[in-house]
């Protein structure tokens, strides 16, 4: 049985957000997966601080088959030489399904799942809690309660603290991926109150992981780390000696190529392209493998691919290679 507060302890700092990298057919580049991680590792993910989360929804998860799936959790676990911390996103509205995807991830070599509400249905705190109540009885895994409040009113039910409380009755939940920027005061009395119990991971982007690192969190989703690790190394050094305006100032550096793509296009420039699009890009820029992505997204053409580059330029962000 796993030693959950083993699992928790583990799950701090930057949670590094692995691109599935696909060939120009979609089928997987297993190879490819397993450098990016390497490079990451190498440059201190996993050693300094920082774990994996391979699939993800940045790394096109839900258009995974189960056998896929498996297939990139062994990928990033090889990457890391299982030295690191792999968290393994499922997502379904069969549990039966969901359930087997975590049993699958477990055995590739993943401590825990990123595992959100299913989708589609509108659901109330009681469902969200069997949801999870069937997950933890069926796989010995840790959970990271995924809360996705930006799916709006049909999935609002652990953004507070009560339904929250009933979820770490829960053995297997060990950890919540949250963004409060819809209210900053329950995220940081969620913090507060349970940050010994969980690891709290900033969700927001980067917008509010400094003051959410304040009140207790332990780490900060993050789609830098795979292609700039050391930058986000440096931000979370820096939120551990408790230095929160060097921070501040340390992230703002890439906080215009982060807003860009997050709020909308200016007239004339590129938009509605989803960050798993722009994330890809990044990875080549630096010299690394990004490939295509599978609908129903598209890959960023010559002109939109050049926007994104100079962003990176401009920001400094260090190449392996020309490009």
């Amino acid at each position: 049985m796993l030693d959950m507060d083993e699992v928790k302890a583990r799950l701090n700092g930057p949670a590094s957000l692995v691109s599935t990298i696909f060939k120009d057919d979609y089928t997987l580049d297993l190879e490819a997966i397993e450098r990016n991680v390497r490079f990451m590792v190498q440059r201190g993910i996993g050693q300094r601080a920082g774990f994996l989360i391979a699939p993800c929804g940045d790394g096109e998860y839900v258009t995974l088959s189960p056998e896929e799936h498996r297939q990139v959790v062994e990928a990033a676990v090889r990457g890391s030489d299982g030295a690191v911390a792999v968290v393994a996103g499922v997502a379904s509205t069969d549990y039966r399904l969901a359930a087997s995807l975590a049993e699958n991830a477990r055995q590739a070599g993943a401590v825990a799942i990123m595992f959100p509400p299913p989708f589609y249905y509108p659901l109330n705190e009681d469902a969200v809690v069997d949801w999870y109540e069937r997950m933890a009885a069926s796989v010995d895994i840790g959970i990271m309660a995924y809360d996705q409040a930006w799916r709006g009113s049909f999935v609002n039910a652990f953004v507070d603290s009560h339904c929250l409380g009933r979820l770490l009755k829960i053995r297997n939940v060990i950890a919540l991926k949250h963004s409060g920027l819809s209210d900053l005061i329950d995220e940081y009395v969620m913090i507060d109150r349970h940050h010994d119990r969980i690891a709290y991971i900033d969700s927001s982007a980067g917008y509010a992981s400094t003051t959410a690192h304040m009140h207790g969190a332990a780490g900060f989703i993050s789609g830098l780390a795979p292609f700039w690790p050391e930058f986000e190394l440096t931000y979370w050094d820096l939120l551990q000696a408790g230095k929160y305006l060097e921070a501040e100032r340390h992230h703002m550096r890439l906080f215009p190529f982060i807003a860009r793509f997050h709020h909308g296009a200016e007239p004339g420039t590129i938009e509605g392209f989803s960050s798993i699009t722009v994330l890809k890009a990044a990875l080549e820029h630096v010299g690394l493998t990004g490939g295509t992505v599978r609908p129903p997204f598209r890959t960023l053409n010559a002109e939109e691919r050049a926007e994104v580059f100079a962003m990176l330029k401009e920001a400094e962000v260090p190449r392996l290679q020309a490009v």
